[in-house]
């Protein structure tokens, strides 16, 4: 029990003490006429003691000690609970450059990571999680946040069309992603996943650098078969077609860079894995989602249920019957 107003202590003692204190002298020092007739006092001349008689008192005593009470405040606390739950920061970056059109995968690449993302974002909990896309450039789709159902959204939003220049600028994706990271005191992951060489922007080794120095670890992800997989495009019919050259062979995507990507996330404390089908890429993400498991235990604060108002209305009652009896004994003498 704890007590809110506990500080009101001293002023409902004095009272209660003072209410106490007159009803003792009430009938220690009784006047020399209790009755405003004879007949009245002769009904209780030789009744030195009538419980009738001290029952209000009694309940008014009662009554003004349960309203202090009241006044106090009292409070019910709460069962105090403790609960271990696992909490990081994570962003997805996922590459969109024209490669990703590749059908190695099926349907093509950006739409099978597309799936196993949704399905990686399902399983989170308590996680925050947030999206960098790239291509040429690299932008935050999604920040931080822990709903989960916008960042699913925003997965099946982005297409070929999202970054409108065409490349693979993965030191660009890392940075995106540690500055979307930099404000977090939790636990920091990227997760990126590519299927191409670094073209554009900054020197990937140099960004991995940055996210080191910034406590991020980075998890590398190639996608692509070995060998590489046919340039592929859409015709102005929506048609699938092959990019060939002029002898009318079919061009080759090149593979990931998977010595880069290793060192970047030896760099930072990841791992790097190579998916050469969806299912692999399913593999992957539900293994790294048990590598960053953390636990963080996570203490409840103490919360209190007010129960003043149960002191309060008995208070009142006790009161209210007190005075009935003193009206109810009054009207029976004086009949």
């Amino acid at each position: 029990m704890k007590w809110a107003n506990a500080e009101l202590l001293p002023v409902v003692l004095i009272i209660a003490v003072i209410f106490v204190l007159l009803v003792l002298l009430r009938f220690l020092f009784p006047g020399k006429v209790n009755y405003s007739n004879f007949r009245a006092l002769k009904k209780t001349a030789f009744k030195k003691f009538n419980f009738m008689v001290l029952l209000p008192d009694i309940l008014k005593i009662a009554g003004i000690i349960l309203l202090g009470t009241a006044l106090l405040r009292p409070q019910g606390e709460l069962k105090d609970t403790t609960e271990t739950v696992s909490g990081i920061d994570i962003i997805l970056a996922l590459d969109l450059s024209g490669s990703m059109r590749a059908d190695d995968f099926k349907p093509n690449r950006l739409a099978a990571a597309k799936d196993v993302l949704k399905k990686f974002v399902k399983g989170i909990k308590n996680d925050r999680v947030g999206m960098v896309v790239f291509a040429g450039l690299a932008f935050t789709q999604c920040p931080l946040t822990v709903d989960y159902e916008i960042v699913e959204s925003l997965i099946d939003e982005v297409d070929f069309t999202t970054v409108r220049v065409d490349g693979t600028a993965i030191g660009d994706a890392i940075i995106t992603s540690v500055n979307r990271l930099d404000i977090s005191d939790r636990e920091k992951v990227i997760i990126l996943a590519t299927d191409g060489v670094n073209n554009r922007g900054i020197d990937p080794l140099e960004a991995a650098k940055v996210a080191a120095v910034k406590n991020v670890k980075i998890y590398t992800i190639g996608i692509g078969k070995e060998g590489g997989a046919p340039a592929v495009y859409t015709d102005a019919l929506g048609n699938k077609r092959y990019h060939t050259d002029r002898r009318g062979n079919i061009i080759m995507h090149e593979e990931p860079d998977d010595e880069v990507l290793t060192n970047i996330a030896q760099m930072t404390g990841g791992m790097y894995f190579r998916a050469e089908d969806k299912r692999a890429l399913e593999r992957i993400y539900s293994r790294i989602s048990e590598l960053e498991k953390r636990d963080i235990e996570v203490r409840t604060y103490k919360n209190y249920e007010d129960k003043f108002i149960n002191f309060l209305w008995a208070g009142i009652i006790l009161l209210v019957i007190a005075l009935a009896l003193e009206v109810l004994w009054l009207a029976r003498i004086l009949v």
